[in-house]
């Protein structure tokens, strides 16, 4: 009954937007990736051939994301030796109890980087080249005597303000998140 519960809540998990997206980009856009949880989940312990089969998609391609579930902790494998090919096999089962952790972890990183372009667009003027649409601190402006290096127009100054505030509302939104996600919340 316990592990019925477990799994029940994986699931509801899996249902949330937030938590979504961080698998989505472990999955590096893959949706594939999901549909390998679900059959994790499923069967509690698989071989890649039974997944890629059901899938019905090439066993490189369910190796490759069962890597990346790998590396972010939420698969785990036993490997043994097929006696008679001498191939090693692999049958992996879900860790996905640990998915509010990865996803707790992942969201963090995320702020700290939003944190740092902040800082960076806080702490310098900034000038683009409206022909190119590239833009450029005040001191790479200076460098090409503020002549687009590409073009050769005046480039002119750029107002980050709107990119502030982008900034600063997805860390509030993502610290917000975190605070109040019923998954996160309490770890």
């Amino acid at each position: 009954m316990k592990k019925e519960k477990k799994i029940k809540k994986i699931y509801e998990m899996l249902n949330d937007p937030l938590i979504q997206e961080v698998l989505f980009n472990i999955f590096e856009g893959d949706e594939r990736g999901f549909d390998i949880i679900y059959i994790l989940l499923e069967k509690n312990e698989t071989t890649e051939e039974e997944i890629a089969k059901e899938l019905g998609v090439k066993l490189n391609v369910v190796r490759k994301l069962l890597y990346k579930l790998y590396d972010a902790r939420l698969v785990d494998y036993k490997r043994w030796k097929d006696e008679d090919t001498n191939w090693y096999s692999y049958t992996w089962l879900p860790t996905l109890e640990k998915l509010p952790y990865v996803v707790r972890k992942k969201i963090t990183e995320l702020i700290n980087d939003l944190e740092k372009k902040l800082e960076f667009e806080k702490n310098n003027i900034f000038f683009y080249c409206p022909k190119c649409n590239i833009r450029f601190t005040f001191d790479e402006s200076m460098d090409y005597n503020f002549e687009c290096p590409s073009c050769g127009n005046m480039l002119q100054q750029f107002d980050n303000r709107e990119i502030i505030k982008d900034l600063e509302e997805q860390i509030k939104f993502l610290k917000d998140e975190l605070k109040n996600n019923p998954y996160l919340k309490n770890l």
